[in-house]
């Protein structure tokens, strides 16, 4: 070092100095950190490749990508190969979650299954079920959702709970891991969980999108479609139940 300075004018050679340390002490901007990488089967979506940090959470499905991210965890929903995307916040994307019908006068609340503890993919996880029952008679009740939670991948419990209201059922429990319904129908099931580093950049919207008016859009949109009409009104949400 002392023979590029030896070049340099004193001014020069403080100034060069100043800038050696502040690249040699200043943190990568966007520095990778530990976190996991999740496969899962998915009814809706087949298999799906997680990946999630304490910065965030990445859902892979093909050319669909869904990225969120810490502290706001806005719900980013992009096609790789249409170039089209749908953002909201975690919120609206709650808001709009189709509701589970249960009789008139019931209520609903979160139990312990049976076992209580299980293992997926070689994690500790808990197991609940989500019910609809008769305030009068507590022996009447439907299951709304069976699920099994891990709190095991010291993620934050915020980003625990964007993870659950993103599969339907309650937060604070953690994680989800499987998510069977009525019928015993397997809706989420995962079969792999390894550590990995996890770039936060992966979160964030590629630039050079399109946005759409809905993540159906996103799903089921075309380029080149007359006008590119908005196809949003042929695929409507299920109307909301209490």
């Amino acid at each position: 070092m002392t023979g590029i300075l030896r070049n340099y004018p004193q001014r020069s050679q403080a100034i060069l100095l100043v800038a050696i340390f502040v690249l040699f002490l200043a943190p990568p901007a966007t520095a990778s950190k530990p976190g996991w990488l999740i496969r899962q089967n998915s009814q809706t979506y087949g298999i799906v490749k997680t990946l999630v940090s304490a910065d965030g959470m990445r859902l892979e499905m093909g050319d669909i990508k869904v990225g969120m991210q810490a502290p706001q965890y806005r719900v980013k929903f992009w096609n790789q190969r249409t170039k089209f995307y749908f953002e909201e916040t975690i919120e609206e994307f709650q808001e709009r979650v189709p509701k589970r019908n249960i009789p008139k006068g019931w209520l609903k609340k979160v139990v312990a299954g049976q076992p209580f503890e299980e293992t997926l993919a070689g994690v500790k996880g808990k197991h609940y079920r989500w019910i609809g029952y008769d305030p009068k008679n507590t022996s009447h009740f439907l299951v709304l959702f069976d699920y099994v939670c891990t709190e095991n991948l010291g993620l934050p419990k915020k980003l625990n709970d964007v993870a659950s209201i993103c599969c339907y059922v309650p937060p604070g429990k953690g994680l989800p891991l499987r998510i069977t319904g009525g019928g015993n129908i397997v809706y989420l099931q995962t079969t792999l969980v390894n550590k990995a580093v996890v770039d936060p950049a992966i979160f964030k919207l590629p630039k050079g999108y399109t946005k759409v008016n809905s993540e159906m859009e996103v799903l089921m949109k075309e380029r080149g479609m007359a006008k590119e009409d908005d196809v949003s009104d042929l695929f409507k949400a299920i109307p909301k139940h209490d």
